[in-house]
């Protein structure tokens, strides 16, 4: 898989995100593992999970059942800017728009999503973007996420896929943090996880392991996400990362 091609699934509907927490799912894992409610079964069978038993941690609460979009009462829109960097392969940098088109009258939102720009930018399928609750913005990164673990890896997403969601359910941290936004301090919360660092496997993709992901949140800011961050670091503590990419909220603009 080429570097444009990961670029292009980066934008698949995040929706499939969602349907991780809550349905069935594709499995790659050579064992048969309990989490929580969820039974992951053994390679191409699918993970289970049974929303009226399943119990949800709190990161997966915050991420994936959080109201995100609650805290905004009229159209408008949101401006990230991405950035990826480091020493494995060229970054670039670009943007990413979602659109608040109108507000449902149970709170929920109709949006629009152009992830990237220009020659980058992809079409995005409108109906995962009516009555959302959840920042789209963050599923449809997530999900563009395991398909770069898979490019670079030649593994399989799902796998990736399956060790994330185990990793918000048994191993995130969540700590306050304090950063800057619009002129002004703004407090909010970090969620971080580190879901390959004792993967079985890891030895087949030993220099991916270390990943770590962060996620900034807070009710203070449009559509609750703040930034989300991968970093997987260089094979010494000095060296510059194998590869970065930062995802930050800079600007919201509303019609009234």
């Amino acid at each position: 898989m080429t570097t444009e091609t990961g670029i292009q699934l980066r934008v698949i509907a995040g929706v499939l995100w969602l349907l991780l927490a809550s349905c069935a799912v594709a499995e790659d894992a050579a064992d048969e593992v309990e989490v929580k409610g969820a039974t992951l079964g053994r390679m191409g069978d699918s993970a289970v999970v049974d929303p009226a038993t399943y119990e949800f941690a709190v990161a997966e609460k915050k991420l994936w059942l959080d109201n995100h979009l609650q805290n905004i009462s009229s159209p408008g829109r949101l401006y990230y800017d991405f950035v990826k960097r480091g020493t494995f392969e060229q970054g670039f940098s670009d943007s990413v728009y979602l659109d608040i088109l109108g507000i449902n009258e149970d709170g929920s939102k109709n949006a629009d999503l152009a992830f990237f720009t220009a020659e980058r930018q992809q079409s995005v399928r409108r109906d995962n973007l009516v009555n959302v609750t959840g920042n789209p913005v963050l599923t449809i990164y997530m999900q563009g996420d395991v398909y770069e673990m898979n490019r670079l890896t030649e593994g399989s997403w799902r796998y990736f896929q399956r060790r994330i969601k185990s990793a918000f359910a048994e191993g995130a941290t969540i700590e306050p943090v304090t950063f800057e936004y619009d002129g002004g301090q703004v407090d909010g919360e970090k969620i971080s996880i580190t879901p390959y660092i004792n993967d079985p496997r890891r030895r087949q993709f030993a220099a991916f392991a270390p990943k770590v992901y962060e996620f900034i949140l807070s009710e203070q800011v449009p559509g609750k996400i703040y930034q989300i961050k991968t970093v997987i670091p260089g094979a010494a503590p000095d060296q510059e990362p194998l590869i970065e990419e930062i995802l930050t909220l800079q600007s919201a603009e509303f019609t009234n």
